[in-house]
């Protein structure tokens, strides 16, 4: 995509997908895998992208952090640590980097997801995988206060932090903001899928963005402009 900040709208619903092929490493059955790339970066990092895969088993191994927001189907990650990772629709999934082992898909998953552009041999020491069931109906939201780059009006956001990696790196979580006009500077690369609510991005460039519920979205570090929410936005994001 050519745009300052590569973007898709629709993105649980889209049907112009393209064929990624049978997955690889089965173990049972016969998964395949369609999908639609946002945006890969340099050397194919950071990726993001909608993915879906039909039911079976097979092995996995992920290499760099991952974010998943699970839309659709249901699934069954299983570590070989023995933790086991139940996801279904409106999941939002951190698999650290170094995660390994087995996934059964029982009913055909779709996700929108980034993969960062962490040092593959790089490994996490959480010993469980960060998971948020439901971010539309989370009600222990942390206020974070005023955005302090306004120009009209009087953003307030508030959130949940699922997890944030080292020096503040992989952060993932829930952020909610309310109406009111802004100027943005992303300061480190950001994947976001809105679920809820309306704004407008406009980048210094003069380009302008519009953002509705399931409008999954990458802003590069050093994106500068102006946010105007419209209606209160929800989303989930992942900031690297």
């Amino acid at each position: 995509m050519t745009s300052s900040a590569p973007h898709l709208h629709d993105a649980s619903s889209r049907t112009d997908l393209v064929d990624w092929g049978a997955q690889p490493d089965t173990v049972e059955g016969a998964s395949h895998s369609i999908g639609r790339l946002v945006h890969k970066g340099p050397n194919n990092r950071p990726e993001i992208g909608v993915w879906v895969c039909t039911p079976g088993r097979w092995r996995l191994a992920i290499p760099r952090d991952e974010l998943c927001f699970f839309v659709a189907g249901r699934a069954t990650y299983r570590r070989d640590t023995g933790e086991v990772v139940e996801v279904g629709p409106n999941t939002l999934v951190t698999f650290p980097a170094g995660w390994a082992g087995e996934c059964t898909v029982h009913e055909t998953i779709r996700n929108t997801y980034m993969l960062t552009g962490d040092d593959p041999e790089r490994t996490d020491a959480m010993t469980a995988t960060p998971l948020m069931r439901d971010p539309l109906g989370q009600t222990d939201l942390v206020d974070w206060g005023e955005v302090p780059t306004m120009l009209e009006g009087s953003s307030r956001t508030s959130g949940r932090v699922i997890h944030k990696g080292p020096n503040g790196q992989s952060e993932c979580g829930l952020w909610v903001c309310t109406p009111g006009k802004w100027f943005c500077h992303v300061t480190s690369d950001e994947f976001c899928h809105f679920l809820e609510g309306r704004c407008t991005y406009v980048h210094e460039s003069g380009e302008v963005i519009e953002i509705t519920p399931d409008t999954a979205a990458f802003f590069p570090k050093d994106w500068k402009g102006t946010c105007t929410i419209h209606e209160t936005i929800k989303k989930v994001y992942m900031i690297r």
